[in-house]
């Protein structure tokens, strides 16, 4: 384990503990993902992630647990191997995409939005304002 500059703004474990990490500085708001591909990893409606810099993830214990699958399109999961739990995993552009139900304590996050909402399933509610996106949303 290495020691992070700073004290951790949030911790997260998988079900039975055996992979933990820790997230430094400002969390960001929590993002939803509709997409079947997320829906099918989580188990419900959809993907609650936090996208985080790729130097503000640390690995407190069990890196050597996580195991990956890989769609060919380039979509990937990683999760426990031994409570098949989703973990922290790299994704596009060097950001770790944080599963926020994951998180050891549940700060009061903003919601950034929603993608992939044309994909999503009629008896998935959605109960906020924030912006929500037929696919990606529109490149800033």
């Amino acid at each position: 384990m290495s020691q992070p500059a700073e004290p951790f703004s949030a911790t997260g474990r998988c079900l039975c503990g055996q992979v933990s990490w820790g997230v430094t500085g400002r969390l960001p708001p929590v993002g939803f993902c509709h997409c079947s591909q997320c829906r099918r990893v989580s188990g419900t409606g959809s993907n609650a992630v936090l996208s985080v810099k790729a130097d503000r993830l640390v690995w407190l214990s069990g890196e050597t647990a996580l195991k990956a699958y890989a769609l060919p399109s380039g979509w990937s999961t990683t999760f426990c191997e031994t409570c098949g739990c989703p973990t922290p995993h790299l994704g596009p552009h060097g950001r770790w995409f944080v599963p926020a139900g994951s998180l050891d304590d549940q700060p009061d996050l903003a919601i950034a939005g929603h993608i992939f909402v044309a994909d999503k399933p009629g008896w998935a509610v959605i109960g906020d304002e924030a912006p929500r996106f037929p696919a990606w949303p529109p490149k800033a």
